[in-house]
């Protein structure tokens, strides 16, 4: 049997028992989860699933996780969540996931909140992943697809219907060193009411609409630290806390084309404007690749048995944006189990 810490902690979470291991070998498993904890955004079930890699016989296991959180835009990558012009909408998301022992993984969340005086679930995200973990380094990919029912207000919903997340981590320094990829790529439609100007001189308000298609690269440079406790508020529960500081760079198009068939009333100026209240545009749609984000972020997590508690903040100040207010505030809040 294993010692009584390392049971409570693993045994419960995924119902098996495993030969004896040295100490060692738990100061590493600890290290593994506060490092995806960053990594994955507090993803619960990823934080999980690299317990099992420290263990001389990995196992496969399912894990129910709920999140109240501000990131509408993408289930992994906080830099994309970033571009929301706007980060007072919140959403309830439920997620369930299966981990395959080899690394494999898929995972559902959908995406709950009041629209029009009315609980919807408006949006799901559909995201196959892969994760590995050696003694020195970690890396992993994901790719989601979103699924999203008909809302009117779009400003609300992910404008991506496609994103793909990759990572890598050193964990041999004290300063542990990452390298995260994101592209996003989806379309949106609007319209809005404008004044038109008849030949009679009479003015005449009628509905315009547009549809635009983003895309936006990113690559995201940081450094972090785990700091761990055990038996901080029950016996033999974990708590870590892991800061980390990001240097985010990369490129954005967005492209603007009629809705319809017919002939479209150009309105460039109010299309930017609207456009700036949904999405963080660049100042310039033509600039090339360069810095964009400089960014703090912090998780807090703590686990006891099949439980796992985890809270994290995102501050990001978006040099290249149009928009007055330049800064968003991303934050998360999980809890999930597993069995």
């Amino acid at each position: 049997m294993l010692r009584p810490k390392i049971s409570i902690l693993l045994t419960a979470c995924f119902l098996f028992t495993v030969k004896p291991f040295a100490q060692e070998r738990v100061s590493d498993s600890t290290a593994v989860v506060n490092d995806l904890s960053m990594m994955k955004n507090d993803s619960l079930i990823a934080e999980l699933r690299n317990m099992l890699d420290s263990l001389k016989t990995p196992k496969s296991f399912f894990s129910v996780t709920t999140s109240f959180s501000n990131r509408l835009f993408s289930t992994n990558n906080n830099v994309l969540n970033a571009q929301q012009s706007t980060t007072s909408a919140t959403a309830f998301m439920p997620s369930v996931a299966y981990f395959h022992k080899s690394g494999l993984g898929f995972s559902t969340m959908g995406y709950v909140r009041n629209i029009g005086n009315s609980i919807r679930w408006y949006q799901t995200a559909f995201t196959p992943s892969y994760d590995k973990i050696s003694k020195n380094i970690m890396y992993g990919i994901s790719y989601s697809y979103y699924m999203k029912g008909k809302v009117q207000d779009t400003s609300r919903i992910s404008p991506f219907n496609h994103d793909v997340y990759a990572y890598v981590q050193g964990r041999k320094t004290w300063l542990r060193p990452s390298l995260s990829i994101g592209y996003g790529d989806g379309n949106y439609s609007d319209s809005y009411v404008v004044p038109r100007r008849m030949p009679n001189g009479m003015v005449k308000y009628v509905l315009d609409s547009y549809k635009v298609h983003i895309r936006d690269l990113s690559i995201s440079m940081g450094v972090s630290h785990s700091f761990t406790k055990a038996s901080l508020l029950l016996k033999d529960d974990m708590f870590s806390f892991i800061p980390q500081i990001s240097l985010i760079s990369g490129i954005q198009s967005t492209i603007t084309e009629s809705a319809t068939t017919n002939e479209r009333l150009r309105n460039q100026l109010e299309d930017r404007k609207r456009m700036e209240a949904f999405y963080r545009v660049s100042q310039n749609t033509l600039s090339g690749f360069g810095f964009r984000t400089a960014a703090v972020s912090a998780n807090i997590s703590w686990f006891k048995d099949a439980l796992s508690i985890s809270a994290g903040y995102f501050l990001g100040y978006y040099f290249q944006s149009s928009s007055s207010n330049k800064v968003s505030n991303i934050f998360n809040i999980s809890a999930g189990v597993t069995f």
